[in-house]
């Protein structure tokens, strides 16, 4: 069974395959190659994947896949910008409006929640940059703080008031910070019912006490 496929993830991920690494290749090959990398992330862990692993899934020559990536944490940290969400901007009538089922809204689409297979990928990457330099690198952590980025924009949004540039950030990390946090902790899934709860009665009264 095809995991990846019942993910919410994948879908249009054909549009955002680059053709720049390395020769132009047949993007989807690429294509093949990424999906078959994050099928066996979920199923396995970071640790146990192999570049020969994903080639044998993706029914491609491993010299290919060096052809393009030159090692394993490359092409993972390719194929996890593929798997994140594409940066959006802030609707500030939402904000005003209703600023609460925004930030839920938000936060939920960053972290999968209903896709076990996305979180099961963000839980063994999470768990892995701490252990592997070269892929901590490789990911430079700009498809993780992105979205950061979305929640800064709208709770400055909501507060409308300029806040200092350390206690924005400190306000925006507060949500995915508790997330991964509940992510990695328990190994499980995270539930809407948790993302409302770190909304209900941390994020909202913070931004409430900043409003003062």
């Amino acid at each position: 069974m095809d995991i990846i496929n019942k993910s919410d993830f994948i879908e249009n991920v054909e549009g955002k395959v680059p053709g720049k690494i390395g020769r132009p290749v047949d993007k989807r090959r690429d294509l093949a190659i990424l999906k078959a990398a994050l099928e066996l992330i979920a199923e396995n862990g970071y640790d146990c994947v192999t570049m020969d692993s994903i080639a044998s899934r993706a029914h491609a020559g491993k010299a290919t896949l060096y052809r393009r990536w030159k090692s394993k944490p490359y092409l993972i940290a390719e194929a996890i910008k593929f798997m994140m969400p594409c940066e959006q901007k802030v609707d500030p009538e939402r904000c005003g409006d209703n600023l609460r089922d925004y930030l839920c809204e938000v936060l939920s689409i960053y972290f999968g929640i209903r896709d076990k297979v996305r979180q099961k990928v963000m839980l063994s990457i999470a768990t892995a940059i701490s252990r592997d330099k070269l892929l901590s690198e490789a990911i430079h952590l700009d498809c993780i703080s992105n979205q950061a980025g979305i929640l800064s924009d709208a709770i400055e949004c909501s507060i409308n008031k300029k806040l200092d540039k350390e206690q924005l950030k400190l306000l925006a990390d507060v949500g995915p910070a508790l997330l991964f946090y509940e992510l990695i902790i328990t190994g499980k899934p995270i539930k809407m019912e948790y993302v409302e709860h770190v909304v209900d009665h941390l994020i909202i009264p913070l931004i409430e006490l900043n409003k003062k």
